[in-house]
């Protein structure tokens, strides 16, 4: 594989992977499972809570989307980044939740908050 076309696949998987982020971010901007231990989710505290936490990650998952993997990444993650599907990446950004640790499909998403991505944490309210 030439260089020039790696560089390209790797920095358009990442961009896939962070437009997922952003869209998954805009999807449930209204509620964000951080903002449950702060208030009851449908209320106004919760609302605003949600808003800004999703704010701010949607203005990153922007700006990480735009500029190039290879500032942020090692080689080694580029490079295993190239062995799975862009669209598999868009899948991880935009509906993580529906995906192991491994990468894999989840075979029971019964328990599992569709508004979740692996960044969330329960004290970032």
């Amino acid at each position: 594989m030439s260089t020039m076309f790696a560089i390209v696949e790797e920095y358009a998987k990442h961009s896939a992977l962070n437009a997922g982020q952003v869209l998954q971010g805009l999807r449930h901007v209204a509620s964000h499972p951080g903002a449950d231990v702060v208030a009851a989710p449908g209320t106004t505290v919760h609302l605003r809570r949600s808003v800004l936490i999703r704010a701010k990650r949607v203005l990153n998952d922007f700006c990480f989307a735009v500029i190039p993997p290879h500032w942020h990444h090692t080689r080694d993650e580029l490079r295993d980044m190239r062995a799975v599907s862009m669209r598999r990446w868009f899948l991880y950004g935009y509906s993580a939740w529906r995906f192991d640790q491994s990468g894999e499909p989840r075979s029971d998403l019964r328990n599992v908050d569709p508004r979740w991505d692996p960044r969330c944490q329960k004290a970032e309210a």
